[in-house]
């Protein structure tokens, strides 16, 4: 069974700066999971921010940094102040994001959750934003 995950995208990152990273073209993109390896194959990986679901990336693979990744690079391209964690989980997606047309609603929250939008678009949650 095939199931995708959904992630918070911090909110001290302006919306601006948050589109340029999501539609940058990277060859792919590493997101770290935790310590915590999701059970199922993780189809897509979506993004909420601000109280908003943003979209989704497609996961390519879910791997565990044993030290083979590469390291993060920021826009510029310069190397990134934030790096993956030894042991942590990641998943590598690669472009294009899919920003999600529709208005959805959903909190934030710490870690990985899985998802499903399709029930998830009928909760009640979806439609109303909580501050």
């Amino acid at each position: 069974m095939s199931r995708d995950i959904i992630r918070t995208w911090p909110a001290f990152i302006k919306p601006r700066r948050v589109h340029e990273i999501f539609t940058h073209d990277f060859g792919e993109f590493y997101f770290t999971l935790g310590h915590g390896k999701p059970k199922d194959e993780i189809d897509r990986l979506w993004w909420t921010y601000r109280g908003h679901i943003l979209g989704s990336f497609k996961v390519n693979r879910i791997v565990q940094n044993l030290g083979q990744l590469p390291k993060l690079r920021s826009l510029s391209g310069e190397k990134s102040e934030w790096q993956i964690r030894h042991g942590n989980w990641v998943a590598i997606c690669r472009p294009p994001f899919v920003p999600l047309r529709d208005r959805v609603f959903h909190e934030s929250f710490r870690g990985w959750r899985y998802f499903e939008l399709e029930s998830y678009r009928g909760t009640i949650d979806a439609k109303v934003k909580i501050a």
